[in-house]
């Protein structure tokens, strides 16, 4: 299999993968469902904490059995969430759809950036990661963003189809990789020869943990960043229908939320495709854009809020997309410096420890944007994250120093 199929495959996968209609709507559903703000965030919580318990579990099995299949089984399990909203629009039901999608989001962390590592490191190019991985997250973007621009406006007519057709899409992906891609063969057996267990795979990536120095470093500060962005990635929605009662119509409807989550999405795209034009990027680079990025989130919250509409509406959109974009980036870059760190063979179980980590960071920032935003509102909420983000950032920078991550391959 070429380079050039590989990439079509994963670009494809990726692009259907998140083409779920119900993603720029699902926490105004729930609202409009009888669930309050502090409600939302505990589910949230509930969606983090059930992936924490998934996700190591969850990449050991990966780094024993066939990932193709393995992804496949939890593309079914996601698409079961979704069903699950529509046939208990409730508190209970929204919660067991959310701990079926972190099932099948902890069996996809850290199994497919493995399966993709070593398939292209199996044909020796292992440095065409950066460029695949971050085109697939664009693409990934995209499909979010398709599904921003169309949920919000099918969903005015119910939310029934949108979650109908939410669930079709991680199915045709899981097909996608069953159907086209290859496990590549396994280079982690033991020097004595044995096939790895769940126990050793596990040993084995708790000692590169414990005694690999750089790949500590690029851990924490890969769930650090991470898990900020990816928690503050949650809550435009909310955002936007708070601030949108300055507009002059009084509020924004769900297509127009959805066209302007689909814009954030679009920038986060452009930013996830050129991130290999960074190349082997220092940890010290990277998290200076991050500085950048929260900064220039902080001042257009406060614009957004200060500001008279339609001005501050278009501050406050132009500042979210520009970081959209930058942490787009950044994820990509991180994680990049992540698999090429790995050096042992249980590269799935150590990816998923790092996203169980990020799980255990998310569900503290959900907690702390739960309650500001109970007390001062949405913008207020994600201005205290972005500040504490900006304080990780410049304390990763500091102690990262000029390095760049060598490729372990």
């Amino acid at each position: 299999m070429n380079n050039r199929h590989i990439e079509r495959i994963w670009l494809v996968r990726a692009y259907v993968d998140d083409l779920v209609l119900v993603y720029p709507v699902y926490a105004i559903m729930m609202l409009e469902h009888g669930v309050g703000e502090l409600d939302l965030t505990v589910l949230f919580v509930i969606w983090s904490a059930s992936a924490l318990i998934f996700e190591i579990p969850s990449g050991v099995v990966g780094d024993l059995i066939d990932r193709r299949f393995y992804v496949l089984a939890g593309s079914l399990i996601r698409a079961s969430g979704y069903l699950c909203w529509l046939l208990v629009p409730s508190f209970p039901g929204y919660a067991f759809g959310f701990v079926l999608w972190a099932l099948g989001g902890a069996i996809h962390s850290g199994t497919l950036q493995s399966l993709l590592y070593d398939v292209l490191a199996a044909q020796g190019r292992s440095a065409a990661f950066t460029r695949i991985y971050g085109r697939g997250q664009a693409l990934h973007s995209l499909g979010v963003l398709t599904a921003m621009v169309l949920g919000g406006f099918v969903a005015e007519t119910g939310y029934a189809t949108v979650l109908m057709l939410s669930a079709v899409a991680p199915v045709i992906s899981g097909l996608l990789v069953v159907g086209l891609l290859s496990e590549p063969g396994r280079s982690h057996v033991r020097p004595d020869g044995d096939t790895p267990s769940f126990r050793t795979t596990v040993e084995t990536a708790v000692r590169a943990l414990r005694l690999d120095r750089p790949l500590q470093r690029v851990t924490v500060m890969f769930v650090g960043l991470v898990a900020v962005f990816g928690t503050i990635d949650e809550f435009p929605g909310a955002l936007l229908a708070e601030q949108g009662q300055h507009a002059p119509q009084g509020a924004l409807s769900l297509g127009i939320i959805g066209v302007l989550y689909g814009v954030f999405l679009g920038a986060q795209s452009v930013g996830s495709a050129l991130a290999h034009r960074f190349g082997a990027a220092q940890l010290r680079r990277i998290a200076l854009v991050s500085v950048l990025a929260h900064g220039v989130l902080l001042g257009a919250l406060a614009l957004g809020t200060w500001m008279a509409w339609p001005s501050g509406g278009v501050l406050l959109c132009a500042g979210v997309a520009l970081y959209f974009g930058c942490m787009g980036a950044v994820e990509v870059l991180l994680e990049t410096n992540l698999q090429r760190q790995i050096g042992v063979g249980a590269r799935a179980t150590i990816t998923s420890m790092a996203g169980a980590a990020m799980e255990l960071a998310g569900i503290l920032l959900y907690l702390l944007i739960g309650a500001t935003a109970s007390a001062r509102g949405w913008s207020s909420a994600l201005a205290a994250v972005a500040v504490l983000a900006i304080v990780l950032s410049l304390g990763f920078g500091y102690s990262a120093g000029p390095r760049a991550v060598r490729n372990r391959s």
